[in-house]
């Protein structure tokens, strides 16, 4: 005969079915050693209603302060703590990621602490808004919702509805219970490792839900971007989501501005009032006047806003067309240009902008720019900022590398009224040193074998990877070249000295590779990979960290990416102060990998099994220098050594 249970708890709650959903939760998993009884909050009038229970469970603050009866001495009483049951997590993954999803209950009280559990069990992949009566108008544009047991609350308009029931009882006032009782530890164990199995089942399917959704959306992007035509789309609103390049080629306009502006922005004026969010096909001229052909299809789907497709198409010309069309060009090619210079250098600090604003100036005059910095630090971009800003952006912008010596003829012929860019003029040899003396100075010159163009009109920007003075100083410059070129002279700021540009740039960029405007640099990078991306040196400043950026977006998956996610060649580097460091030092460091927690204690008599007697005071010299570096975290009180996400980097 099985026995009654030998101890008994009583449940007060307002709300019947929150009273008879606790009792039958709570019996499944105790009520071999608990009996639970319930009573409404309002219906306790007398001391004899509660004798008898060696526990009271309130089923929250608000209740447990209107209990009208003072709790005898000896009787436990605990607040539940509740939350939303993780068995649901299936169906809420199911949403697409990005969605905005209304949050449904009869009170906004509960609401954003549903929403924290929600971040807290990983879902972050929605914007969650809160819907309770008296909130207001709906939005008609909201198409999923998930309630806490009021899907008759939910707006009429929404078909997607998940129901995850009434919040239930957490796992810490189970674990509260058996403390109290004094249950078997074997069963606290138990009912533990349930929980958690169930959360890890929830948690891989989670995950692998989002992977896969990660995975076709970056193949779906890199197909579109590698098709050959044209392909844009639009949403209901008619602002542009997603292109590919060649969409931006044949509208004339960068990629990168082109996201949340509507197409009509990118053409001439003379196209703002045509009505593009419907099925239809248009002739039209890009802002350069070259003739285009666009189509438009409305994307029907369920539950969701129309989309629209749209192709573009260059028009091709006969050689008396191209004629006509170059005789008639408007000044929309040049608006486009000022627009697509010194927009384009994203930046925050002072020292930049400054920098950027002395450039502007230089623009309006025609005499050299000498632009000096290290590597990586947009130079050229710079350069070709100053050429679309001044009155020579119609004309060419022609390149001289350096290293370049075949063709040069050429190369000077095709900046013809234009600009000519000396690039990386550091390399240049002395023969051509002495050649551009001789173009600078005397225009049309044949000299040392080179010939430059007869009458050479072009403006000239030289830039160069270090103080080219210093080259001067050596003998490898010619003292008079550079005092040729260098009438008026710009030095790049390195990224490490301008660290608040690095979130802004590389949240620039992600939004660039992912065609999302609305993406957050803290949806991609975890804290603790951000905090060694604002301390990294950047070798190779703004070039490297775009390259960091493309790295990062090829390698991200579900998850915020962490430090161990990094390029090779800096782990590689991470690696060297640690092998520079004691033999002991790295042993104590594999030490605390390999037990988290462990003690100062612990971690002596460890080393001493190894050979390594330290004194008490030496050990906690060496912890705080890993302390310091990063390395290892020294909890407080009992709670040990921890090794870090760097300290597992570098280990």
């Amino acid at each position: 005969m099985e026995k009654s249970p030998r101890y008994h708890a009583l449940i007060v709650c307002i709300s019947a079915a929150i009273r008879l959903e606790f009792q039958s939760y709570l019996h499944s998993i105790l009520g071999r050693y608990i009996s639970f009884d319930t009573i409404d909050l309002y219906q306790v009038h007398t001391p004899s209603q509660i004798t008898g229970y060696q526990c009271i469970l309130f089923s929250s603050d608000r209740v447990q302060d209107e209990f009208p009866l003072p709790v005898p001495a000896g009787v436990a009483q605990f607040v539940c703590t509740r939350t939303f049951n993780h068995a649901f997590l299936d169906q809420i993954i199911r949403i697409p990621p990005g969605e905005r999803v209304y949050l449904v209950n009869d009170t906004f009280e509960s609401i954003p602490i549903l929403i924290q559990q929600f971040r807290d069990a990983g879902i972050t992949q929605y914007q969650f808004i809160p819907y309770y009566p008296g909130c207001g108008e709906s939005d008609e544009t909201i198409q999923y919702a998930v309630t806490v047991g009021e899907p008759q609350l939910v707006p009429a308009h929404i078909k997607n509805v998940i129901n995850i029931g009434n919040r239930i009882i957490d796992i810490s006032t189970i674990n509260e219970l058996c403390v109290c009782f004094h249950l078997p530890a074997s069963l606290s164990n138990q009912i533990t490792q349930g929980y958690i199995n169930r959360i890890l089942q929830i948690t891989k399917l989670t995950e692998t839900h989002y992977s896969n959704y990660i995975f076709s959306h970056q193949l779906l992007q890199a197909v579109i971007q590698n098709l050959p035509a044209g392909i844009c789309l639009m949403s209901s609103e008619g602002e542009i989501t997603m292109l590919n390049r060649q969409f931006s080629l044949d509208l004339d306009t960068p990629e990168a501005n082109a996201c949340g502006k509507s197409i009509s922005a990118l053409l001439p004026d003379v196209y703002s009032g045509l009505p593009f969010c419907q099925s239809t096909d248009y002739q039209l001229e890009s802002k350069s006047g070259n003739p285009l052909s666009i189509s438009i299809l409305e994307l029907s789907l369920p539950n969701h806003p129309p989309l629209y497709l749209v192709t573009s198409k260059k028009i091709p010309l006969t050689p008396e067309q191209e004629k006509e069309l170059h005789e008639r060009r408007t000044d929309h090619m040049e608006a486009r240009l000022l627009s697509n210079g010194f927009s384009n250098i994203l930046t925050n600090q002072v020292l930049v902008k400054n920098m950027l604003e002395y450039a502007r100036r230089l623009a309006l005059y025609d005499f050299p720019v000498l632009i000096q910095g290290e590597s990586g630090t947009q130079k050229k971009m710079i350069a070709e900022a100053i050429h679309r800003a001044s009155n020579r952006r119609q004309q060419p912008f022609a390149v001289l590398p350096g290293t370049t010596s075949p063709h040069l003829a050429g190369i000077l012929s095709s900046a013809e009224k234009g600009t000519l860019l000396i690039d990386r003029a550091e390399y240049l040899s002395l023969e051509m040193q002495d050649f551009l003396i001789e173009v600078l100075q005397h225009g049309s010159q044949e000299s040392r074998g080179f010939q430059s163009p007869p009458s050479s009109s072009f403006r000239i920007i030289a830039t160069a990877g270090h103080d080219l003075y210093e080259d001067v100083l050596k003998g490898t410059f010619r003292e008079e070249l550079f005092f040729l070129l260098n009438t008026a002279s710009i030095d790049t700021i390195p990224l490490r000295e301008r660290r608040n540009d690095i979130p802004v740039l590389m949240e620039h960029f992600f939004q660039n590779l992912f065609h999302d405007s609305n993406l957050r640099l803290k949806d991609i990078i975890s804290p603790s990979l951000m905090e060694f991306l604002l301390s990294y040196d950047y070798p190779g400043n703004v070039q490297e960290l775009l390259n960091l950026t493309r790295f990062f977006f090829t390698n991200y998956a579900a998850h915020p990416l962490i430090l161990s996610q990094l390029p090779s060649y800096i782990r590689k580097r991470l690696k060297k102060p640690l092998a520079r460091q004691s033999a002991v030092k790295n042993s104590i460091l594999s030490l605390i990998a390999a037990s988290p927690r462990i003690g100062r204690s612990g971690i002596k008599e460890a080393l001493a099994r190894r050979g390594n007697d330290l004194s008490e005071g030496k050990l906690r010299s060496i912890l705080k220098e890993l302390s310091d570096e990063g390395l290892i975290k020294i909890n407080r009180t009992r709670g040990g050594c921890e090794i870090t996400e760097l300290g597992m980097t570098v280990l």
